[in-house]
C-alpha cells in the first residue's frame, strides 16, 4: 500500500522482485539456482562485443575488413590487411620472457637445451659396429676382410686361435685405399686357445689382420672380430 513502511525483524524473510524492460513489457529478472543473473550464451549472429584500442587520447574501436582481418591504416586512409593470428603487444625481453625452441625426437617434442652461457648442449649417441670372420691359416700371409674406419672414433681388432693343435702368426695392417697395405704392429704368435687385440698407432682409412700358419703345412682356425664406435 502507498506510504506504508515495511517492518520485518527477520531480514532473511524480506524479499523483493527486480524487473527489467524489454522495450515493450516489464519483465522480472531471472537468476540461476545460485542467485547469479541468468544470461543466455552469446551468439555472433545476434550479439556484438567491441574490442577497443587507444589512439593516445581516446579509446577507438578496432576495425576489420569483411573477412575479419584487422585493418591497419598505413597513411591514415589506405588499409593494410594483417593476416597473422598472433600479435606482439610489446618487445620481448630475455629478462622477463621465455621462448622455448623445440626439436622432435621421433616420438615427442623436446625443448632444446643450452648451458649457462647459452651454448647448445648435445647428447653423445654412439653407434656400435661389429664384424666377425672365421678364417683358416695358410703358409703365407692372407688378409682378413678390410674394415673402413674413416668415421670411427675408436676401434679394435681381436684375434683368437680357435684350433686345437697348431699356432698362428698374426699382425695388424693399415691402408689408405684398401689396396696398398702397411704393417702397423709386430708379429704375434697365437698358440691354440690364445688371443690378442690390436689398435692402430697410425691412422689410415682401412685396417685388417694379416695371418698365416707359424709352421708351414700346419694350419689352424682363427676367429677375427672387429668392433668400433662412431
Amino acid at each position: 500500500m502507498p506510504n506504508f513502511k515495511v517492518l520485518q525483524d527477520q531480514p532473511e524473510k524480506l524479499k523483493n522482485q527486480a524487473y527489467g524492460f524489454d522495450g515493450t513489457v516489464v519483465r522480472p529478472l531471472k537468476t540461476d539456482d545460485t542467485g547469479r543473473p541468468d544470461i543466455r550464451p552469446l551468439a555472433n549472429s545476434t550479439d556484438s562485443i567491441l574490442v577497443y584500442g587507444n589512439d593516445g587520447t581516446t579509446n577507438q574501436v578496432l576495425k576489420t575488413n569483411s573477412s575479419g582481418y584487422v585493418a591497419v591504416y598505413t597513411d591514415g586512409a589506405t588499409a593494410l590487411n594483417i593476416t597473422a593470428t598472433d600479435f606482439d603487444i610489446r618487445n620481448l625481453s630475455n629478462i622477463q620472457d621465455n621462448i622455448l625452441i623445440y626439436g622432435y625426437d621421433g616420438t615427442q617434442n623436446r625443448a632444446i637445451k643450452t648451458d649457462a652461457s647459452g651454448n647448445l648442449l648435445s647428447s653423445t649417441i654412439r653407434t656400435f659396429s661389429e664384424y666377425t670372420e672365421a678364417v683358416i691359416t695358410g703358409d703365407t700371409y692372407t688378409g682378413s676382410t678390410a674394415q673402413d674406419v674413416s668415421t670411427m672414433a675408436t676401434y679394435t681388432m681381436f684375434v683368437k686361435n680357435t684350433g686345437a693343435t697348431n699356432s698362428a702368426t698374426v699382425k695388424l695392417q693399415i691402408s689408405p685405399n684398401n689396396s696398398d697395405w702397411l704393417d702397423d704392429s709386430a708379429e704375434v704368435t697365437l698358440t691354440p686357445g690364445s688371443s690378442t687385440a690390436f689398435t692402430v698407432s697410425t691412422f689410415l682409412r682401412y685396417i685388417r689382420v694379416a695371418y698365416k700358419s707359424t709352421l708351414p703345412g700346419q694350419s689352424t682356425d682363427l676367429s677375427v672380430i672387429f668392433q668400433g664406435q662412431s
